[in-house]
């Protein structure tokens, strides 16, 4: 082996935690993360011909959508003086900048150079991104090079209702909630108040739960003592699937989708998607009721989150305030996860028997880091593709572990 190679791998042999959680650009993590199809924009806040600027990563971005309703991703700045491109206007399927007009369409060329002679356009190029609107979401690859395939989900394209769920920037590193989406025992403390049968006594509400690697991210088996039993799939690197009980009277479970996406290394975006399988009258009795309360005056996640953590509204007092459950629930893991800091200590933590999940994620994310260090091939990660993404637990795969 050469010096040059095996000085390589003794520098990245034991990783630093920053390489594990900091994703901005020439970063080990986010280098590993911009080898996949990121969400960055809800699709319904993105009007024809609107451009918007964008953070991903620590890195800004031009976000417009042409007048015929194609999104486009290109970079933040003008090349000609460094303005920001997205203060310019769209035309057709260019955006043009607003400081002496040159026109860049979506791959990125110069078209038009109102003050310059015609030749100069061709000679001027800025990079843009392959971009896909899927599902309520717009997505971009970020990564060098041809964007893998772009992965499909079809059992959130089945018939039903489905909805992207509001979000709100939180101050925490994305680390910290694909932690939380791997930590299944913390359900029954954090969300007592919104899934316990008794919030009395939430240790009746202790989970089994078993997790395996799988060919697509990890596969979690929890079975909990209300009855109801679930499988959670992670697909690699930052996405979250799984089945819950509704909370709606017309369903009696409905299918969620989340993505933790890092916006810089203190603040990261869950974009979340709801499918309830419904049709006909109760996908319209459905529908009334939440145009009416979407009517109604709406309590900030960050805000109760952050009146939790200053001391001002105990944790026990938000079930008063929600009459969403969603809502109550995504501000219990905001004081859970937040309250972390922008940035968790994590060597200082001790873990233990009820972490196996975190810990498990924890092995393949480093594992896969190091092996992009040293240049060594990484696990190819594949969608289930011959049968259905299964979300009923079954039993005999339950590994009791809690009875040793």
């Amino acid at each position: 082996m050469p010096q040059a190679k095996r000085k390589s791998i003794r520098t990245h042999k034991k990783l630093r935690y920053q390489d594990l959680v900091s994703t901005g650009p020439g970063t080990l993590a986010g280098t590993f993360m911009r080898r996949f199809w990121q969400p960055i924009h809800r699709a319904e806040e993105l009007r024809a011909g609107q451009a918007k600027p964008i953070e991903i990563m620590s890195e800004r971005f031009t976000l417009y959508r042409s007048e015929t309703g194609a999104p486009h991703v290109t970079e933040f700045r003008c090349p000609h003086r460094g303005t920001q491109l997205s203060a310019g206007w769209v035309e057709g399927d260019s955006i043009r900048c607003m400081y002496h007009g040159w026109l860049f369409n979506g791959a990125g060329q110069c078209t038009d150079q109102p003050a310059e002679e015609k030749s100069f356009a061709a000679k001027i190029r800025i990079r843009s991104y392959p971009t896909r609107e899927y599902l309520g979401l717009i997505f971009t690859y970020f990564g060098a090079g041809e964007a893998p395939p772009f992965p499909l989900y079809p059992h959130m394209e089945e018939d039903g209702v489905l909805e992207v769920l509001s979000t709100e920037v939180w101050p925490c590193n994305f680390f910290q909630r694909i932690d939380n989406n791997g930590d299944t025992y913390h359900v029954p403390f954090v969300h007592r108040g919104a899934y316990s049968a008794s919030s009395a006594n939430n240790r009746s509400g202790l989970p089994e739960i078993s997790k395996e690697e799988s060919p697509w991210g990890t596969t979690s088996y929890a079975s909990f003592a209300q009855g109801w039993r679930n499988v959670f799939h992670f697909f690699m690197p930052n996405v979250y699937a799984f089945r819950n009980p509704s909370p709606e009277p017309e369903c009696g479970s409905e299918d969620r989708m989340q993505w933790d996406v890092p916006l810089d290394d203190q603040r990261s975006l869950e974009f979340r998607l709801r499918r309830l399988p419904l049709s006909g009258e109760a996908a319209d009795k459905y529908r009334a009721r939440r145009d009416t309360a979407a009517a109604e005056p709406k309590i900030s996640v960050a805000q109760m989150g952050e009146a939790v953590l200053s001391g001002k509204l105990s944790f026990q007092d938000l079930d008063n305030f929600f009459k969403d459950k969603i809502s109550l629930v995504h501000t219990q893991d905001y004081v859970a996860q937040v309250g972390q800091g922008s940035l968790a200590a994590r060597p200082q933590e001790h873990l233990g028997r009820s972490d196996i999940g975190v810990i498990l994620f924890r092995k393949i994310w480093e594992r896969q880091l190091r092996a992009l260090a040293e240049g060594r091939p990484l696990k190819k990660w594949v969608l289930p593709q011959d049968a259905p993404i299964k979300f009923q637990e079954e039993p005999e795969k339950l590994v009791q572990n809690r009875r040793g």
